[in-house]
């Protein structure tokens, strides 16, 4: 066996699967530009004040750090990988802000780079699909277009990859839990908010314990309120200073739900960090729980202000909510749980080496470029039942042989593998066979 000399934490694919791979990233970009979100660009490198702009400890162990950008090594620790392009696009929006119409609606399909311990499902090089709408206010009208652009993405994959279930988008929004935490007289509001968000990592008994640790007059209600439906938690919650804001939640509920989205709200989805702000949304795949969320979004109005403040940019107050497929990690998800059977070929046509001379092969590949077909061609010369065994390989659904007939002008037969049929035509005919 070859020694594997891949760096631990990079991914390549084989043909098959790079096809696949890269179907299922253009059904992404398909329903990304169906709602005209806008494609850019970010470079793969960014200043570290940038990307360190949310807070140093949280970063510190996530960049690559870069050396020799400048002359001299001047720049040592100056610059990174870009670790996701969140961060790379608040510092654009920022940088393009006079040049950009807004509401800004933006997509980015790249590599991103992490150093972290490579570890199942977690890698240093990977695919991040984003979308985000920025603007001065945003409509919580942005949140029901991106949701239901993504929800369509992943609902569009499955039926792609032939897996009949469907994904389910979990809607919650922080200001509910402000207004459970004002609401109780919770001291420890950060505490509160990461017991929410492990509550799908811990044991049931384990986070009642923690949770009743945290407030332990009101445990039981808090308990009793996180069961209830969204309805009736606005109805408890009617006094809230957030209630607008709770309110608005449920009308992205309704309308998600008006527009065919399998959502439901789930209390426990927070995002605890501060710069997620107001609503958060993750996406599961029914019958595959084990994936955990596929794609996640939320509004982070405060990156922006974070980004402009270690900047000493222009001051201008911008809201944005955005959404991402870790493409890469779902990928892998696939592939692990055997969901990637899906035959693609690799080609159309094949052409393969009979008794036919050089010169009527080369007819019949200028005929095909000359009508933009993509195919293949097997010049060694070999077996028949090789030619054979490498096209089905490859599952290139038309086969091409030719021969001279009786009056020595050249004729074409085409198998079509998939409806089972043969056809022989003329060297004229074969531009029209395949429109």
């Amino acid at each position: 066996m070859a020694k594997i000399l891949k760096p631990s934490g990079f991914i390549d694919y084989n043909p098959k699967k790079q096809k696949i791979f890269n179907e299922i990233k253009n059904i992404i970009e398909k329903n990304y530009q169906k709602f005209w979100f806008v494609n850019i660009e970010t470079p793969a490198v960014e200043n570290n004040t940038v990307l360190t702009a949310k807070g140093w400890d949280e970063v510190a162990k996530q960049i690559f750090g870069l050396y020799g950008l400048a002359q001299w090594w001047s720049d040592t620790k100056k610059y990174s990988l870009h670790f996701d392009l969140t961060v790379s696009f608040a510092r654009y929006a920022i940088e393009y802000e006079e040049d950009i119409k807004f509401p800004f609606k933006r997509y980015q399909i790249q590599k991103v780079f992490r150093w972290e311990r490579a570890q199942k499902w977690r890698f240093k090089e990977f695919y991040q699909c984003d979308i985000d709408v920025i603007w001065e206010k945003i409509s919580e009208f942005y949140d029901v277009e991106i949701i239901e652009t993504l929800y369509n993405s992943l609902s569009e994959i499955l039926t792609f990859l032939e897996i009949k279930t469907r994904a389910t988008v979990h809607l919650n929004n922080k200001f509910l839990i402000e207004a459970l935490i004002e609401k109780f007289k919770i001291s420890d509001c950060k505490w509160f908010f990461k017991l929410l968000d492990d509550y799908y990592k811990l044991e049931k008994s384990d986070f009642e314990n923690k949770l009743k640790e945290l407030s332990t007059d009101n445990y039981s209600e808090i308990l009793k309120i996180l069961k209830l439906d969204l309805n009736q938690i606005i109805e408890i919650l009617q006094n809230s200073k957030y209630i607008n804001k709770i309110i608005e939640l449920q009308t992205i509920y309704n309308t998600l739900k008006n527009r065919w989205v399998s959502v439901i709200f789930d209390p426990y989805i927070t995002r605890w960090l501060d710069y997620y702000t107001w609503v958060v949304f993750e996406t599961f795949i029914e019958w595959y729980q084990n994936f955990g969320s596929v794609c996640s979004g939320w509004r982070y109005d405060n990156l922006v202000w974070a980004i402009r403040k270690a900047t000493n940019s222009k001051w201008t107050e911008l809201a944005w909510v955005g959404w991402s497929i870790g493409l890469s990690r779902f990928f892998s998800l696939l592939e692990e749980n055997n969901l990637l059977t899906k035959k693609l070929n690799l080609t159309d046509i094949i052409i393969f080496n009979l008794w036919c001379s050089e010169n009527y092969r080369e007819k019949i590949i200028k005929k095909l470029k000359n009508n933009n077909k993509s195919f293949d061609v097997y010049y060694n010369k070999a077996k028949l039942d090789k030619q054979f065994k490498y096209a089905e390989n490859k599952n290139i659904k038309y086969w091409i042989f030719a021969w001279e007939n009786e009056e020595e002008k050249l004729e074409l037969m085409i198998k079509d593998l998939e409806n089972r049929t043969q056809d022989t035509i003329k060297l004229e005919e074969l531009g029209k066979y395949f429109n």
